[in-house]
């Protein structure tokens, strides 16, 4: 905007403003001092997530179902969201119709289109909705450690998160109301579109719409084999084309599995199609209950026309539990070659009995799988234990990487110790571990119910290190207790008690005290009584933090000085150090600086002896505290600068902030408030690259600043006083406040922002 503006004072001092501004003007008079100038921080932009599948490129007719979809996004809902319920068969293109009236809307949700496979008809366990409305929250821009365990928690993060906005969810083949209902956004803006193959009564009381889809129409179905073969090819045979389209039920997905063998093989007349379907529909009634004979025996002919290693694949792939997956997992699971198990896939595509949702990521649809199940094959028993067995040696050369000198039970570790990294960078194993989750929690469940126990328990300690980086806690506690009770199945006493305390982390992690002081309790009692000092170590080390965030210093102190005695006897220095810090970190909250330092001086010398430069640059910001405690400024700020040097190569945000939020509480030590906001907006900032609820406890702090400010005349008072205590070291995982008269709930990382390893 341009504009002028003219004053003229009392004292006939004449200001103007001219030209181009935006935001907020001030004009003033003499001023004697600095400005300050507080305003609102700018948010980052919300997420956008386009996760709808591709539309299929042959989509006919459905213009009466589009046209009724168009009634329900357009109708007056009365401030709740617009659900439709879209009811018919397997493989009567339910998906596809949803889908592609989603991408041709897409310009109406402007934020945003989630999508979520339920799987509820396809074998194996269905999505529950813990799992869905979590990576909802995720793919929204919640960070994994902020998404709750609790499913009314989450429903209820989620329609705060969707208040005001406009997004197209899509919830494929969902199985029951109840597995719908949490995941509908609060807004009116919104508009769900739901596939079964039941009819979900229980959602007329949202207010949803059912509508049927039946099997195309003839015409219809013609007009689908004509596009996808070509009108040229089939001029002459339109009569063939028209038993082709009745034998196939008219179901689409059965015309795309004929299409495509007819496409793959242009010499071919449509009538020999015909002929040979013609021949084995009365064979095969495998499928009858999904409601057409002519459609189990479209995908066993299309499967006796396969060469023998895409037939292999066919039938050994049904077996995988998850719902994608890669050339990698098909070569796993069946124990081809590479370069065969690619050419079989594209086969498998070339045949519509496999869809290829992403680059290189294939999926079965779910009646495909299931006739591919009823093929009979020796090896089939084979498939999930070596599928087992190949995620937990690549969760484990990945893990190597990510926390190389964590004790581990598995011996599948040993093999890794001193291999080449798997990885460019632990980031880069951390996003490999992140993106395969949702599989490996799937063969985890699948092991356990076939009973493959050791390789059960193995892959969840395995989970280990992604949980502890990216938290996903609702899946963490569920396959912990899937681990846990392999484990005593197994009755291996060690791993129960190792699982136990990697649980008992996460519910510290989310401030649930007295279920983390049950579950290391247990653990406890298993390692003293298997003779496992180490499991002995982890559980009384997280006892300690336990009794910490409940405010019990003594009992603190107590169970981390039984954790380091045999840290000690193990001989374990990395170990005896990290305790060491903590008792130390215990003792400065407690407000004794004498007892404090002597701790953390001597971890700070058994980290320099082990040249271990992070860890001792993180013992210096709880040294710097106590400096400046004490008026030893000019010490304080010695000890950060050494610790900004060395943390700033550790490549993390959260070690940086964590030092610049130590020179923030040194700078309230020197009464120096507005040097103390700085480094906070600082560390701000740092701390939002990774989301946690670090970033709302320095925002909390910085509305005070702002209050005093507000409060306070700048020409009575320029400085602005701090807020009277000092701001514990952030770690990622805090997740309960207290008041300042009472000890920090310190998380497991003992006050570094970042996770600590168990047994450290």
């Amino acid at each position: 905007m341009t504009f002028r503006s003219e004053a003229t004072s009392p004292s006939g001092v004449h200001n103007s403003l001219g030209g181009d501004a935006a935001g907020t003007v001030l004009q003033a008079g003499t001023i004697t001092g600095d400005v300050w100038i507080a305003g609102p921080r700018r948010a980052e932009p919300a997420p956008v997530p386009r996760q709808l599948p591709a539309a299929p490129s042959h989509f006919t007719s459905r213009a009466g179902e589009l046209a009724a979809l168009d009634d329900v996004a357009g109708e007056d809902t009365g401030g709740r969201p617009a659900v439709a319920v879209l009811v018919g068969p397997g493989g009567v293109g339910k998906t596809a119709l949803a889908v592609t009236w989603g991408a041709r809307h897409a310009g109406s949700y402007p934020d945003g289109q989630l999508y979520a496979d339920l799987r509820g008809f396809s074998p194996g366990t269905a999505v529950v909705p813990e799992e869905a409305l979590s990576a909802f929250l995720r793919a929204l821009g919640v960070a994994p450690e902020r998404v709750p365990p609790d499913l009314a928690e989450q429903a209820a993060l989620f329609r705060t998160t969707t208040a005001g906005r406009r997004l197209l969810v899509v919830l494929d083949n969902a199985f029951s109301a109840a597995q719908v209902r949490p995941l509908v956004p609060a807004s009116a803006g919104c508009l769900v579109l739901v596939t079964s193959r039941l009819r979900l009564d229980g959602l007329g009381s949202e207010g949803a719409r059912f509508l049927d889809v039946a099997p195309l129409s003839q015409p219809k179905a013609v007009e689908l084999v004509v596009q996808a073969v070509g009108r040229s090819r089939v001029a002459g045979e339109m009569a063939a084309v028209a038993e082709l389209a009745v034998l196939c039920g008219r179901l689409p997905i059965a015309l795309r599995v004929a299409s495509a063998r007819l496409a793959s093989r242009p010499r071919w007349p449509v009538a020999r199609v015909v002929a040979e379907l013609g021949d084995e529909r009365s064979r095969l009634s495998r499928l009858s209950a999904e409601g057409d004979a002519p459609v189990a025996a479209m995908f066993d002919w299309s499967y006796r026309a396969l060469p023998p290693t895409a037939a292999t694949l066919y039938r050994l792939l049904s077996e995988f539990p998850g719902a994608s997956f890669g050339i990698d997992v098909a070569v796993a699971a069946t124990g081809l070659a590479e370069p065969a198990t690619s050419d079989g896939l594209e086969l498998l595509v070339d045949a519509s009995l496999l869809e290829e949702v992403g680059e290189l990521r294939f999926r079965f649809h779910d009646l495909v799988r299931l006739h591919a199940r009823a093929q009979r094959d020796s090896g089939r028993a084979e498939v999930l234990p070596r599928l087992a067995t190949w995620f937990l040696h690549e969760m484990t050369r990945a893990n190597m990487l990510v926390i190389p000198l964590r004790w581990r039970i598995s011996p599948v570790c040993e093999q890794y110790r001193a291999a080449p990294p798997a990885f460019g960078s632990g980031r880069e194993a951390l996003d490999w571990l992140d993106g395969q989750l949702p599989n490996v929690l799937a063969v985890l469940e699948a092991a356990a119910e076939q009973q493959h126990d050791r390789l059960a328990w193995q892959l969840c300690e395995a989970l280990w290190e992604l949980f502890l980086h990216r938290k996903h806690f609702p899946r963490w506690l569920r396959s912990h207790e899937i681990g846990i009770a392999a484990a005593q199945r197994c009755r291996d006493a060690v791993a129960e008690s190792r699982l136990r305390c990697q649980l008992g982390r996460a519910y510290l992690d989310l401030g649930r005290f007295e279920a983390a002081e049950r579950e290391c309790g247990h653990a406890l009692e298993l390692a003293r009584a298997a003779g496992s000092r180490h499991n002995e170590s982890v559980a009384l080390d997280q006892l300690g933090t336990a009794a910490q965030g409940r405010g019990d210093v003594p009992a603190a102190i107590s169970f981390y000085t039984g954790s380091l005695e045999i840290e000690r006897e193990l001989g374990i220095d990395r170990g005896v150090a990290q305790r060491h810090r903590r008792i130390g970190e215990v003792l400065a909250k407690a407000d004794r600086p004498a007892e404090a330092a002597e701790h953390l001086q001597r971890a700070r010398r058994m980290f320099a002896d082990l040249g271990d430069e992070k860890d001792e640059a993180k013992v210096l910001v709880g040294l710097a505290r106590l400096d400046a405690r004490g008026g030893d400024i000019a010490s304080a700020k010695r000890r950060l600068e050494r610790a900004r040097t060395v943390l700033a190569e550790a490549g993390s945000a959260v070690y940086q902030a964590d030092v610049l939020v130590g020179f923030a509480d040194v700078a309230e030590c020197e009464n120096d408030p507005r040097a103390a906001r700085g480094h906070l907006v600082e560390a701000l900032e740092l701390y939002e690259q990774v989301g946690g609820p670090q970033v709302e406890r320095v925002r909390a702090r910085l509305r005070r600043y702002d209050a005093e400010i507000a409060e306070a005349p700048a020409a009575e008072n320029p400085d602005v006083p701090g807020d009277g205590g000092e701001l514990a070291p952030h770690d990622a995982e805090v997740t309960a406040a207290v008041p300042d008269h009472a000890p920090a709930p310190r998380q497991p990382d003992g006050g570094d922002g970042q996770p600590r390893q168990l047994g450290e």
